[in-house]
């Protein structure tokens, strides 16, 4: 028996240390005051203010680290809006979750959830995007589908009210990716044409005037629009020149063309043709370039820009670091509290991809490094799996794991400070995960001989414990 328990720690260990590896991060996104994150094992991750259900993990409680969205692994996109979710599966049907106040959920209520709910039954949708409070999303045959909030036009349908069902914008067929702003709506045309609609009293539309259009409407006559960023009043676009564009409001330099004056139209940034991605949010903006560096303009509230400082603000691009490794970026989606805009948090990815990126406001923990300690710099360390295991930190004394080897039940005792338990099997799949509410001791029964991975997550960190269960 003893050997075959070393046999199992031998091999399982080292498959372990391979597997925080193999299993990457492949998109994040941010919603006001939370993220959400799939990995590239279909499952997909949130964490920060959940008071609304955004986070989808069946209650209302904020979580300040990324936790799994049930025990699903089928999971192909996600996408938020201020305080809601959108996904598809890889059978592509579609689900929702969160605030549903405007309809933004599309499942025909005005109920928030705290799970995921399908919407419908069709299993052909393809592209989402989540605006403030709307939801926008493609299906298979080139159509385009909005539901939610519908002020000013958001959703494009021809009215101003609000649909709690995804309801078709016109009938045409070749729509090809879309972008949901604060209250207006971007989209291109398999032509490369651009197309807009919504709120425009900051020219947001880029249309040359700052009236509302109900309807998709044609912004120029370019025909090489390759893609679209819509942020809180203003908007992004990329030409298949690798050149970016801004349009709209401009009050904190967030269009990136060395003014704080808004634009109607489109206005080429700076000259340089070197651009493959960009990201727009609230007041703020990001874009890489080919040789994957990352720049940054516009408010740089709680340090969400990621330059080392809280104070500053750009009107045009600067680099963020000297790091040359940036796949993607993502920016806070804007929401109105009061009389002001709030989202003031970035993540980003790296070619490398084991680890999420974050920096700026992190009052509900939307950063997810543990803490609610606001970042003004790219803190690369969220998001790992399986990993720094039984490493001596502070909370690991008041931690004990018995029997450990067990032949199936085992005993956890828990610190004062622990609010969550996660148990992991070696492939770094949840097999059980449990909210604590002033417990000092769980017990677990777990049935297959298996080295499982035991995360305990307190106040201020996430401690990881092996247990080793072997059936007789």
């Amino acid at each position: 028996m003893k050997r075959k328990v070393v046999m199992l720690i031998v091999v399982i260990f080292a498959f372990c240390i391979n597997i925080s590896h193999s299993q990457t991060w492949v998109k994040v996104d941010c919603g006001g005051q939370f993220s959400a994150a799939l990995r590239s094992d279909s499952t997909i991750w949130s964490w920060g203010f959940n008071g609304n259900g955004q986070l989808g993990i069946g209650s209302t409680s904020q979580v300040i680290y990324p936790v799994q969205i049930g025990n699903n692994h089928y999971w192909r996109d996600i996408a938020v809006g201020a305080s809601h979710c959108l996904a598809i599966k890889s059978d592509s049907t579609l689900w929702t979750w969160g605030f549903n106040g405007n309809g933004q959920l599309g499942d025909s209520t005005n109920t928030q959830r705290t799970s995921p709910v399908q919407i419908g039954t069709d299993n052909d949708w393809i592209k989402i995007a989540g605006g403030g409070y709307h939801s926008l999303a493609i299906k298979t045959d080139g159509t385009l589908w909005a539901w939610g909030f519908n002020g000013g036009g958001s959703l494009g349908d021809g009215t101003t009210v609000d649909k709690n069902y995804p309801v078709q914008i016109g009938t045409d067929n070749d729509w090809i990716k879309i972008s949901g702003g604060g209250y207006h709506s971007l989209a291109i045309k398999t032509n490369g044409t651009l197309w807009a609609w919504g709120f425009n009293a900051n020219g947001q539309m880029g249309d040359s005037s700052t009236i509302n259009s109900l309807i998709p409407k044609q912004i120029s006559n370019h025909t090489n629009w390759g893609d679209i960023s819509a942020g809180f009043q203003f908007s992004i676009g990329l030409k298949s020149d690798s050149t970016i564009w801004s349009w709209g409001f401009n009050g904190n330099g967030q269009l990136g063309d060395g003014s704080t004056a808004e634009d109607s139209i489109p206005k080429q940034i700076g000259t340089d043709n070197n651009w493959v991605k960009i990201a727009a949010g609230s007041g703020y903006a990001f874009a890489i370039k080919s040789d994957s560096t990352l720049y940054g303009w516009g408010i740089n509230a709680y340090g969400c820009l990621g330059t080392g400082t809280t104070t500053s603000q750009y009107n045009s691009p600067q680099q963020i670091g000297y790091d040359n490794d940036w796949s993607s970026i993502s920016v806070a989606k804007g929401f109105i509290s009061g009389s002001s805009v709030y989202g003031f948090h970035s993540l980003g990815l790296k070619t490398q991809k084991d680890n999420i990126c974050a920096t700026g406001w992190n009052i509900a923990g939307q950063l997810g490094d543990s803490t609610t300690t606001n970042q003004n710099q790219f803190q690369c360390v969220i998001g790992q799996i399986a990993t720094n295991i039984d490493t001596n930190i502070s909370s690991n004394t008041e931690i004990l794991i018995y029997p450990n080897p067990t032949n199936s039940s085992f005993n956890i005792k828990l610190p004062q400070t622990a609010r969550y338990v996660k148990i992991l099997n070696s492939m770094g799949q949840v097999v059980e995960e449990r909210m604590v509410y002033n417990q000092t001791e769980l017990k677990f029964d777990l049935s297959e001989t298996e080295i499982y991975f035991v995360q305990i997550a307190t106040d201020k960190e996430i401690i990881t414990k092996k247990v080793i269960v072997c059936k007789n």
